[in-house]
C-alpha cells in the first residue's frame, strides 16, 4: 500500500464580478471544487475587488479570494484542472504553502466575513424615493450641527 503525502497549498482565485455578486454561491463553488478533489480547506478569505493588470475574458476587474487548503499531492493537477474548467473562475494560481504554519493559515481565515457579506448582499436594500434624500440630508446636517454643539462645551 502506497501512502500519498498531503501538503498545504495556497491558492489565489480570481472571480468575475458577475459571479462575485452572489458571494454565497461563489464561496460554495470554490468549496465544492476543492472538496471534489479531496482537499480540506484550512482558511478562505476575500481579498477584495481589484482592477486587473490586463483584461481576462473581457473582464477588467475581479474579486480576489485567497484559499489555504491541504490536499494529496497526486490531486493537485486535478484541482488546477477543475478551477481552469470552471466558467465561474477567471484565473487560479496554486503554490505550496510550506512557508506558513497551519496556525498562521487559520489566523487569516475570513469565512465568517464571507458569510456575513453574502447575507448582506442577499438582503434587499432600502428603497429611496426622491423625497427621502432631502429628508436624509436634513437629518445628517442636524446630526453634524448637534455634534459641533457637543464639542464646544
Amino acid at each position: 500500500m502506497r501512502i500519498i503525502p498531503t501538503l498545504h497549498y495556497e491558492a489565489m482565485i480570481l472571480l468575475p464580478q458577475s459571479v462575485a455578486a452572489d458571494m454565497r454561491g461563489a464561496v460554495e463553488h470554490v468549496k465544492e471544487l476543492l472538496a471534489k478533489n479531496q482537499a480540506e480547506i484550512v482558511a478562505l478569505k476575500k481579498w477584495g475587488d481589484r482592477p486587473l493588470a490586463y483584461p481576462i475574458r473581457k473582464q477588467k476587474r475581479a474579486t480576489y479570494v485567497l484559499a489555504y487548503f491541504a490536499a494529496p499531492t497526486s490531486k493537485l493537477t486535478d484541482i488546477e484542472r477543475s478551477f481552469n474548467l470552471s466558467e465561474s473562475v477567471l484565473r487560479v494560481l496554486i503554490t505550496s504553502a510550506e512557508h506558513l504554519t497551519v496556525e498562521e493559515m487559520k489566523a487569516t481565515d475570513g469565512q465568517l466575513d464571507l458569510t456575513v457579506e453574502a447575507n448582506l448582499r442577499a438582503q434587499p436594500g432600502p428603497v429611496i424615493t426622491p423625497a427621502q434624500p432631502a429628508a436624509a440630508a436634513a437629518a445628517a446636517a442636524a446630526a453634524v450641527a448637534g455634534d459641533e454643539d457637543d464639542q464646544e462645551v
